[in-house]
């Protein structure tokens, strides 16, 4: 019997998830559950249906069909050369021949093949629909829009051909398929999605930018993943170019696939003011004017530059409005004629992001153009103060943001007037630039889960953006959030992670799987007793917060103070960065990490038992997604642990055996990772040096050295 513990409205909740008994209905369920397929649709006629088989078939596009959806209508056929090692043709126009037709229609676009008196209605924006015509030998990927068309594609992919989402990432093994068969009664049918705009943030990429750049594939098919998973939009830093009102090659890429393009919380109508003196010196040939409040013009004229860009290259964008700093900071950081008090700041910003909701408005010819505003930091204590007072509108999208460092939901969201015409969007991290996880997954899906169910309790959820860090940790809570942000009523985390590793792992090992995740995320350290209502793990200390700890100590290693922590730079909380509970902060991690290394360690034993029971096909993703992070955080721990007691410790034969021990921890969290290294991933790790977040060779050369003074 596997027990998760699920947070949902605010209420601490447990499911019970019985033992499999039966496999055909469980399979039953699971696609039901999955796929939104009807029960009626599953009465299958097992003696009607079609047989795909070399040479029998092809696929049917209609030549007016836009760009993206051609080219997942190529990786289609590239998949089924992976799995029947044969690759079916694409045609513009049925013909007389006796083969079976899988037609792809985008209802954007004139089709002649839309005329068919078989084909089915489908809902709103995004809904898709996969169902057989046998009386026409034809299967149809059937989508309302472009993306609805891509969906469908990815669909079929997925059901009939085994590809999973995440088979870039999980090390996917076809498997050979010499027959597929689609029974004639098969409809799939996929309503439009509650959550308009489902957005990844790539952000602190510092492993993910340089595994980037060795070939196309890893440059490119994160975002057919995003697709395969049925996410649209991806938030980026400024895009905006110049001289010649050009967006950068990321925004292109979204072109190419198809999705949304919306920027990050410093960034204003697709740019920063980092970039404030290109645009002066290679636009308008002179030396930059001074940022200054009292320079409004210019303010105004960069901007219009940049608005410009974004129509001119018709780029589908969801705009953000925003006045902040030169980078991620608040803009009197910047302004030199910036006022002092909090009430006159907010009245800047309340100005300027009028000024620009209008230029769009104005630019893009539409009344209510889809435009969000993020509460980040800065922003949020001046809404919670009630100083700060964003647009209002049917499409104006008023984004909170998790509480910074630790992730719920904060303030200015608890006290969000409801009545207010807006729609609502969510920012939390799965990672965090500082102080949070990196190099190991740590929220967890049910954390995720208590966040939304709390959001969509205040109004409609419309925007909803994970920052993923590397992407890589981070692949499960993000197919999680994925899954919910399309259907909130349907979803639970219990049974989305019960269909996670039955396509993962097999359906035999499921719940022995969704255990193991279950009790990684709950080994984390709690190193203080949540504080929001009904909140499981609201502060819990992610391996960026014992970097921190090493750096911190390390520089005071000769000079012992019971609480050497300090808060980071920006800190506009004090005590934030770390949220040790106690007036001792070395005796609260000394028997911090004592706990947490013990219950990492038992589950990563657990996880070592099981490998060695898994499949082949199935044992590199669920080393490289679970025990590996687990083993890593198990060694990581040990490793504080020892540090700070060498720390503490005064008689310096104690003090060295425990640095022995800390570096020699550490060797083995750090191999953890690093034994991953294969396949497409094999220099993975080479960003985590130099400029790395974490960068535990700098970790191991401070220990070394510590040690080589006593």
């Amino acid at each position: 019997m596997l027990r998760l513990t699920k947070n949902v409205n605010g209420l601490n909740q447990q499911r019970t998830v019985k033992s499999m008994k039966n496999y055909s209905r469980l399979f039953l369920l699971h696609l039901i559950a999955l796929f939104g397929v009807s029960i009626p649709s599953l009465a299958i006629d097992t003696n009607s249906s079609l047989k795909l088989q070399k040479g029998n078939f092809k696929i049917l596009l209609s030549k007016n069909e836009m760009e993206p959806v051609k080219l997942a209508a190529k990786t289609l056929c590239k998949d089924f050369e992976k799995v029947m090692h044969y690759k079916p043709e694409i045609f513009q126009n049925t013909d007389d021949t006796q083969q079976i037709d899988i037609v792809i229609i985008n209802e954007a676009v004139d089709n002649p093949l839309f005329q068919s008196r078989f084909i089915r209605p489908l809902d709103g924006f995004e809904s898709h629909r996969v169902y057989c015509s046998p009386e026409e030998k034809r299967i149809y990927l059937h989508g309302k829009d472009m993306r609805g068309a891509i969906y469908a594609i990815y669909t079929f992919s997925e059901l009939f051909l085994g590809v999973p989402p995440l088979w870039y990432f999980c090390s996917w093994e076809p498997q050979y398929k010499k027959q597929v068969e689609i029974k004639s009664s098969f409809d799939y049918f996929k309503k439009s999605p509650q959550v308009r705009y489902r957005a990844w943030f790539p952000n602190d990429t510092d492993l993910f930018k340089p595994w980037r750049r060795l070939s196309k594939e890893n440059d490119e098919l994160w975002l057919e993943t995003m697709l395969r998973l049925k996410l649209n939009t991806v938030e980026l830093e400024a895009t905006v170019t110049y001289p010649d009102y050009k967006l950068n090659s990321q925004a292109a890429l979204l072109r190419k696939y198809g999705l949304v393009l919306t920027s990050h919380h410093h960034v204003a109508c697709n740019n920063n003011l980092m970039n404030w003196a290109g645009y002066w010196r290679k636009v308008r040939g002179v030396e930059p004017p001074e940022l200054l409040l009292s320079n409004e013009k210019a303010l105004i004229e960069f901007w219009q530059y940049s608005i410009e860009t974004v129509c001119r290259n018709k780029q589908e964008n969801l705009w953000q409005i925003a006045f902040r700093g030169v980078n991620d900071q608040p803009f009197w950081a910047a302004f030199s004629d910036a006022p002092k008090d909090d009430k006159e700041r907010a009245d800047i910003i309340n100005r300027m992001i009028r000024i620009q909701l209008a230029m769009i408005k104005k630019a893009t010819g539409e009344e209510d153009p889809f435009v969000r505003m993020t509460f980040y930091d800065e922003l949020s204590d001046l809404l919670a103060k009630g100083y700060l007072q964003p647009p209002t509108g049917k499409n104006m999208l008023w984004t909170f943001v998790a509480g910074r460092r630790d992730h719920y939901p904060y303030d200015d969201l608890v006290s969000f007037d409801t009545t207010k015409q807006v729609k609502l969007g969510y920012y939390m991290n799965l990672q965090f630039t500082s102080t949070g996880a990196h190099l190991a997954p740590a929220e967890g899906p049910w954390k995720m889960e208590a966040n939304y169910r709390y959001v969509n309790t205040r109004g409609p959820l419309t925007f909803s953006v994970v920052n993923a860090g590397n992407l890589r940790e981070f692949v499960m809570e993000m197919s999680a959030n994925a899954r919910m942000m399309w259907d909130m009523q349907a979803y639970n985390t219990d049974s989305f992670l019960i269909d996670f590793c039955s396509q993962y792992f097999g359906q035999k090992y499921a719940e022995e799987v969704a255990k193991l995740y279950h009790d990684y995320y709950y080994a984390y350290w709690q190193q203080k007793p949540s504080e929001f209502p009904g909140m499981e793990r609201q502060f819990i200390f992610q391996d960026l917060r014992y970097s921190r700890v090493f750096d911190q100590i390390g520089k005071r290693f000769s000079d012992f103070s019971p609480n050497p922590l300090y808060d980071i730079g920006f800190e506009r909380v004090p005590g934030r960065s770390f949220r040790i509970d106690g007036n001792n902060q070395v005796d609260s991690l000394i028997a911090g990490m004592k706990k947490t290394a013990v219950r990492f360690e038992e589950v990563s034993q657990r996880c070592e038992n099981l490998l060695k029971r898994l499949p082949k096909q199935d044992q590199r993703f669920f080393r490289d997604n679970l025990a590996a992070p687990c083993h890593y955080m198990a060694a990581l721990s040990h490793s504080l642990y020892h540090f700070v007691s060498a720390y503490k410790e005064k008689e310096s034969s104690k003090r060295a055996e425990n640095l022995d021990i800390a570096i020699r921890r550490l060797e083995e969290a750090r191999d953890a990772l690093y034994d991953t290294q294969e396949g497409v991933f094999s220099t993975w790790y080479a960003g985590d040096s130099a400029d790395g977040k974490f960068n535990i060779p700098a970790k191991l050369k401070l220990l070394r050295e510590l040690r080589n003074k006593i």
